[in-house]
């Protein structure tokens, strides 16, 4: 380019000597054109790697939300059968109040089953905060942009909400009433330190009793909706991966 606008000076300078000012006119606006040209082909070439970095971005910063919701995805698959684990103790103790003879070793496991739970699920959000302080149109794929928002700015929002402020105050609730149903004697364990067991005086007094049916009622009821929360943010992250997975590999 330089060599070429250089080449035009010479031309110039010839022609003017020689007093031949229509030529020299012709080649002037040839000047500015290769001038003109050269601007467009650096703003050209400034946006290709303009956009070439936010791509490089927007790549890393959804491969790294990736990595996350996979290990995310993994947390939520153990819990969503271990809560309904739980909430079929749950419904296996209501039906034993129709029991004309009541299984004591069913009765125990299932006892234990809803006294031994609890839930502690932390998702880690920092990528996509990265991800919205950048600016969350600098992800081209909008069902991808849609759909991050809708997880962590909704489903994950609602669920940890819901485990927070309900699912959690209802645990106490669950242990108030468990220590009022049932006797529990501390049992030692070699190696694995102090358990708690169980006494079972009378099954058919226990599950007659109405603070059996408060316990049933007031338990079981939050963790359905647990369940509901947790299955939505882990459908939506798997759905999530398998379209960032395919932005990745285009």
């Amino acid at each position: 380019f330089w060599d070429m606008f250089k080449f035009f000076r010479r031309v110039r300078q010839a022609l003017l000597s020689e007093n031949k000012f229509s030529k020299y006119l012709l080649y002037a606006i040839g000047e500015i054109a290769l001038v003109m040209i050269g601007i467009l082909l650096a703003l050209q070439v400034n946006n290709w790697n303009e956009e070439r970095k936010s791509r490089s971005y927007e790549l890393s910063m959804l491969s790294e939300v990736n990595e996350v919701m996979a290990k995310d995805v993994q947390i939520l698959k153990n819990w969503i059968p271990h809560l309904k684990n739980v909430r079929y103790s749950f419904n296996r103790l209501a039906s034993m109040k129709n029991d004309q003879e009541i299984n004591k070793d069913s009765l125990d496991f299932h006892l234990r089953t809803i006294k031994g739970y609890g839930i502690v699920i932390t998702i880690n959000k920092a990528p996509f905060e990265a991800i919205k302080s950048g600016g969350l149109d600098r992800i081209t794929n909008l069902e991808i942009r849609k759909n991050l928002s809708n997880l962590y700015g909704f489903h994950i929002e609602n669920m940890e909400r819901w485990v927070n402020e309900v699912q959690r105050v209802e645990l106490f609730t669950r242990n108030d009433l468990i220590h009022e149903l049932i006797n529990i004697r501390a049992k030692p364990v070699e190696g694995s330190g102090v358990t708690s067991e169980i006494i079972l005086e009378n099954p058919t007094a226990l599950v007659a009793d109405p603070k059996f049916d408060e316990l049933l009622e007031r338990s079981s009821w939050p963790l359905s909706n647990t369940i509901h929360y947790l299955t939505a943010v882990h459908e939506l992250m798997v759905i999530l991966i398998e379209q960032i997975d395919q932005e990745l590999t285009q």
